[in-house]
């Protein structure tokens, strides 16, 4: 068995406390540029964690109440993070098995613990996408990209149009068309947390201003002329893609510059084990996941 401490992020970049808000949770994520935390006790092990996606159902809950900031400021990191989260002890799990506990359980991210539950790291799906963007993996960007599933949006729509299927879909990437149907923009998931994290915007919020806050128009937040990836195009050629651009997923366009469809670190960590003939090997000396297609 190779050690898990080759891969990784130790300890890991946002540990939170039970304790603190959403609000403090949403800038703690802001200034580590993390989709995840891991929450703690006192001797800091492993309680749960809390994902961008549970931040986000808190929003578009407060939202709906309109009662947004109470929500973030009053509800804590313990009433909201997922308890159990898969976890496995250093040393003892091939970073194999750690791919096929993503895919199984469609998680992004198995926190690493000792023998006590005591926190060390966190592997995500960008660690694990990051050793393999560096080769040519033979696997097509349509086999496991996901349907945009109608999360496309227009120049001026509503930063809250853009909330709803991330916190409900698990969307975390949305393209923004012109009116032809051509990609235009994407706004993503960090768009949205660095936006709800600004002090202007937490000041406007808790003056019960939440309806025009997030009724901002979308393209405000959004990555302008954001790079693409076309149905054929090799994932290992899309994932250096987003390694260049520092996004997670990125818009799969077809030959008029529609999207139709998006591919993400999250697709490829969690589909890529379970495509026909598909096999996954890492070697610890040389810190490569090897993945190769046997084809009858």
């Amino acid at each position: 068995m190779q050690s898990l401490i080759l891969l990784g992020h130790y300890p890991p970049a946002a540990v939170l406390d039970p304790e603190e808000t959403v609000a403090e949770a949403i800038t703690a994520f802001e200034q580590r540029g993390v989709r995840r935390g891991v929450v703690v006790d006192d001797e800091g092990k492993l309680l749960g964690i809390l994902s961008v996606r549970r931040i986000l159902n808190t929003v578009w809950e407060g939202f709906n109440e309109q009662r947004l900031y109470e929500k973030l400021t009053t509800t804590k990191v313990a009433d909201i993070m997922r308890t159990n989260p898969p976890n496995v002890v250093v040393g003892r799990f091939r970073v194999e098995d750690v791919l096929e506990i993503m895919s199984r359980m469609n998680v992004g991210a198995v926190v690493v613990v000792d023998d006590n539950k005591r926190v060390l790291g966190i592997i995500s799906e960008r660690h694990i996408a990051s050793i393999l963007a560096s080769r040519k993996l033979h696997i097509a960007t349509h086999e496991v990209m996901s349907a945009l599933e109608g999360a496309v949006l227009a120049d001026d729509d509503p930063i809250y149009k853009a909330i709803e299927p991330m916190s409900k879909h698990r969307i975390w990437h949305i393209p923004i068309v012109d009116e032809e149907g051509k990609l235009d923009s994407l706004v993503t998931v960090h768009d949205v947390i660095a936006y709800l994290s600004s002090d202007e915007v937490l000041e406007a919020l808790s003056s019960k201003r939440e309806k025009e806050i997030l009724s901002q128009p979308v393209s405000s937040i959004a990555t302008g002329e954001p790079p693409t990836a076309k149905p054929d195009m090799d994932v290992g050629e899309a994932l250096r893609l987003m390694r260049r651009r520092g996004l997670g997923g990125l818009p799969v366009v077809d030959e008029d510059g529609r999207p139709i469809g998006i591919i993400s670190e999250r697709d490829i960590v969690t589909k890529l084990p379970r495509l026909a003939g598909v096999e996954v090997f890492y070697d610890a000396i040389k810190s490569r996941l090897y993945v190769s297609r046997i084809i009858s």
